[in-house]
């Protein structure tokens, strides 16, 4: 599977004269040409576009001292907790916990596949990020 991330760059003004111009980048990924917004370019959000591309449903289990995300496809369960940046990711058989953010392109859509194969079932997705004027 190939998915293409757009990432586009613009300055915005904070809205009065003491406030500096800052970049604002902003990320979709694009499947099939349909453009879904990322929060950013991180493993959960990546994890998240993908998986919900494939058939997964996401459900919101709010227990008594955590939170917590189930994705669900059939008989296939993946439990998702983020920890103060630290994620895990975990199936009947399996868990893994990783970074949110890495930095280098590379690494970080290494891990989205590793998370993806190993506890999705789901084949490696080809990333390929292409950047667009605003």
């Amino acid at each position: 599977m190939e998915a293409k991330i757009t990432c586009t760059t613009e300055l915005v003004q904070g809205g009065c004269n003491a406030c500096p111009v800052v970049p604002s980048t902003s990320y979709a990924i694009c499947f099939d040409q349909t453009a879904i917004p990322l929060g950013g370019l991180e493993v959960e959000s990546l994890i998240m576009a993908v998986a919900l591309k494939k058939g997964f449903r996401q459900d919101l289990v709010m227990d008594f001292d955590e939170d917590y995300t189930v994705f669900k496809k059939e008989q296939q369960q993946v439990t998702f907790k983020d920890f103060y940046g630290s994620l895990t990711y975990e199936n009947s058989s399996q868990k893994m916990t990783l970074k949110n953010t890495y930095d280098s392109k590379e690494e970080l859509f290494t891990q989205v596949n590793c998370v993806l194969n190993e506890l999705f079932q789901i084949e490696s997705v080809a990333f390929k990020v292409e950047e667009v004027e605003a």
